[in-house]
């Protein structure tokens, strides 16, 4: 079977559900999509009804998962680059090459999906949609992200932040480039340099994959940004039939009494003293609780009866019943927890997490303190002042009600690229 367009999701969970969303929005409107994806998503694919390929194997999928420098600050940055870039890069560009179409074959990539922008390079009649989840990936002079954890970065004065942005390119392209460089060289592209600020993402469309006002301003966005909204997409209609089931149990036994959610992330094997903290701070409170943990094994044993485990419950189906969500600042669950009006504790590690913290906490829903200083009264006190803050969350909730479809609006962004690229065409000819 042939494929008009090429839907590219490395990563985890809440890196997949955007892009599976897309996908079938594409797929609903007659494009022929194939679905690339990790090899532990691929069952979830397909009961969304995409027709499927591996991306990464499971055994190298778990191996980054589960090494605990992915969530470092500085060296988890450093190890997700070197994996998809030193293994990843030229198996996937060279897959493309025999796969794709030039001019006809639509490329919708997350940002990780460097094989795909070469591929853009290569054969400029191909359209790139890039897909960027959480604003923490865009700059700004007047409101820049908050990128760690001191924050140093949103007090800098504009020619302050423009070295800091310069530095921060220099140490990802001594990442990035060593891997990047020789194959555009190989195949006859000019080398790129500041690949952050001037590469990174598509010159055709980049699906901002979030609302205007949880963005950085709209003046410091690239004029091929298109902000659609929070998809809130997290396969809840087509989970395996026991995930459901357990879900139904989980929400019986507790009678109508809301739990506390501890979400530590879909790809955190690390979680042993955040889920026991969890547990004690629970007990001390005398609060239901719902452990989530992609690795069961970190669980305490022995819980109370009031407190469950599971690896994977649906947010959409589970938030709504919360009486609060402790989690690591993934822009997915982040903004699950906004849709469900529900208040948040925010314990970034890494990435983008402590913008979304930031940003949780600047909008009244919520408040947040690092990962690393996670204990049981830590999360004793934090949960009271829960409890006691005024909060906007329901106006929010609302915003997020009254917003058309992010994967709808992202979709229809996807289809306009390639017919005006095919219109260019005709008139060329």
């Amino acid at each position: 079977m042939q494929y008009d367009t090429i839907v590219t999701a490395p990563g985890s969970l809440g890196d997949v559900n955007p892009l599976l969303g897309i996908a079938q929005s594409l797929q609903a409107r007659g494009r022929r999509v194939l679905f690339l994806v990790a090899e532990p998503y691929i069952p979830l694919a397909e009961r969304a009804g995409l027709q499927t390929r591996v991306l990464t194997a499971r055994p190298e999928f778990d191996a980054l998962v589960r090494n605990p420098d992915l969530w470092h600050p500085r060296r988890g940055p450093k190890l997700l680059l070197d994996h998809m870039l030193g293994k990843a890069i030229e198996p996937h560009y060279e897959w493309l090459l025999q796969s794709c179409v030039p001019g006809e074959t639509l490329l919708v990539s997350h940002m990780l999906d460097f094989g795909g922008r070469i591929f853009r390079d290569r054969f400029p009649q191909t359209r790139l949609a890039t897909v960027v989840l959480a604003p923490a990936m865009f700059r700004s002079l007047s409101q820049p992200p908050r990128l760690s954890r001191m924050g140093l970065e949103c007090k800098m004065p504009p020619a302050m932040l423009r070295a800091a942005y310069w530095l921060a390119d220099r140490f990802i392209d001594s990442q990035a480039l060593k891997h990047i460089n020789p194959l555009r060289k190989r195949i006859g592209l000019a080398p790129v340099r500041r690949m952050m600020k001037e590469w990174w993402m598509s010159p055709d469309l980049v699906l901002a994959m979030f609302p205007d006002w949880y963005s950085v301003p709209a003046t410091d966005l690239p004029s091929r940004v298109q902000t659609v909204g929070f998809p809130l997409t997290d396969s809840a209609s087509f989970v395996a039939p026991e995930v459901d089931a357990q879900l139904r149990q989980v929400l019986t036994k507790f009678n109508g009494e809301r739990p506390v959610v501890f979400a530590p992330g879909s790809a955190h094997f690390q979680a042993r003293t955040f889920l026991a903290a969890a547990v004690e701070a629970c007990r001390r409170l005398r609060l239901p609780a719902v452990l989530l943990s992609a690795n069961l094994d970190e669980v305490p044993k022995d819980l109370p009866t009031n407190i469950v485990a599971a690896q994977y419950l649906p947010f959409s189906k589970l938030l709504s019943h919360a009486r609060a969500v402790v989690h690591h600042g993934g822009v997915g669950t982040t903004s699950q927890c906004f849709a469900a009006g529900v208040p948040q504790l925010v314990l970034p590690m890494a990435f983008d997490q402590f913008d979304n913290a930031a940003r949780v906490t600047k909008l009244g829903c919520g408040s947040w303190m690092p990962m690393d200083r996670i204990s049981s009264e830590a999360l004793v006190e934090q949960l009271r002042r829960l409890e006691s803050m005024s909060s906007k969350r329901a106006e929010v909730a609302t915003r997020l009600l009254n917003s058309s479809p992010a994967c709808e609006r992202a979709a229809h962004a996807c289809l306009k690229i390639t017919e005006d690229n095919f219109k260019e065409r005709q008139q060329a000819t």
